[in-house]
């Protein structure tokens, strides 16, 4: 009986031991660093390299490495260059970014880094932001800030897809000499389909649209949704348009809490590129509608008491009635913080 007992305490020390020594047998003692999830992440940072930047004591050759630049989810292959900034531009806050008075490093497209101090250029859709770059009167280059590593908010961090809808029952019509016969008004034209729709006599004349397109943001300048165009989706059945007017943009100023009434408009967005370059005007199927594009050269944000309005005029032939429907517009531009 005591060998019995004896031989049993022994063979679970023994398996005791061995159970001890299973992690290391299995983790395999001597490997560089711990095992999480099954994959080893040690090279995972090296992957994911924005290339790097320098420069020598005097000058304003901005060298930077090779590496590879990222933006939703592809990456793109960047050769080792130079780029030459501009002198006196050493004001690299969000204020100062804002005003051009910081060199931006950016990537817009292919194996190669632009830069500019025009922040509008830079966050344009589809570019990427690098570095913030600030120069001294005597044209050196004195320092260079990572965009990503912006921790404190002190320089803007970018997101280039910001988008949204807005609903056709944002807009209104309003005829001149040709006069409504039916609507204007929102109508379901099919299943999960609704338009604003008006129809008109047979009279020529024209339609004026306004639609109020007011994005939502922050109210420090300079900051939040900053839109860089418009999207209007528009058709036309029975007859189609004569012609059709050069889209505008505004903002409409409003008063501050208690102060004297306000609602003046005033353009926005500077110079416009339109695609298509000659609007459509041929008729459509009820609920089909055109793309007309409307891009600014002078992005903008939204500005504190104020909202934004789109104001296009159609002009019907007059040959019969025409039916008019908008299908809402897309406000696109970029998301910065």
């Amino acid at each position: 009986m005591k060998m019995f007992t004896n031989f049993k305490l022994k063979s679970i020390g023994l398996l005791l031991t061995a159970f001890c020594l299973l992690p290391t047998v299995l983790l395999g003692q001597g490997t560089a660093g711990p095992v999480l999830g099954g994959t080893n992440y040690g090279n995972l940072s090296s992957a994911f390299s924005d290339p790097s930047v320098s420069w020598a004591a005097t000058g304003l050759t901005l060298n930077y490495t090779a590496g590879t630049v990222w933006q939703n989810g592809s990456g793109q292959a960047i050769s080792a260059n130079t780029l030459t900034l501009t002198t006196n531009d050493g004001t690299c806050t969000q204020a100062g970014v804002q005003a051009g008075s910081c060199n931006i490093v950016y990537w817009t497209s292919g194996t190669s880094l632009a830069t500019t101090t025009a922040y509008a250029t830079a966050a344009a859709p589809g570019n990427r932001i690098l570095y913030y770059c600030a120069t001294n009167a005597s044209g050196n280059i004195t320092a260079c800030s990572p965009t990503e590593l912006d921790i404190n908010g002190s320089t803007p961090t970018t997101y280039g897809d910001a988008v949204y809808f807005v609903q056709p029952s944002n807009c209104f019509m309003s005829p001149t000499t040709t006069a409504f016969t039916a609507g204007p008004a929102l109508v379901r034209v099919g299943a999960n389909q609704l338009v604003y729709s008006g129809t008109t006599n047979t009279t020529a004349g024209t339609i004026a649209l306004t639609c109020d397109i007011t994005f939502g943001g922050r109210t420090t300048s300079g900051l939040g949704f900053q839109v860089t165009g418009v999207s209007l989706y528009y058709g036309v059945q029975t007859t189609a348009l004569s012609s059709i007017a050069a889209a505008t943009v505004a903002t409409v100023s409003l008063p501050t809490a208690g102060g004297a009434a306000s609602g003046s408009a005033s353009s926005a967005g500077g110079a416009y590129t339109v695609t298509p370059t000659t609007l459509q005007t041929a008729t459509t199927s009820s609920g089909n509608c055109y793309n007309e594009q409307v891009a600014f050269a002078t992005p903008f944000t939204y500005t504190n008491n104020s909202k934004v309005s789109f104001d296009q005029v159609f002009s019907t032939a007059g040959t019969s009635a025409t039916t008019f429907q908008v299908c809402g517009l897309k406000v696109y531009g970029n998301w910065i913080q």
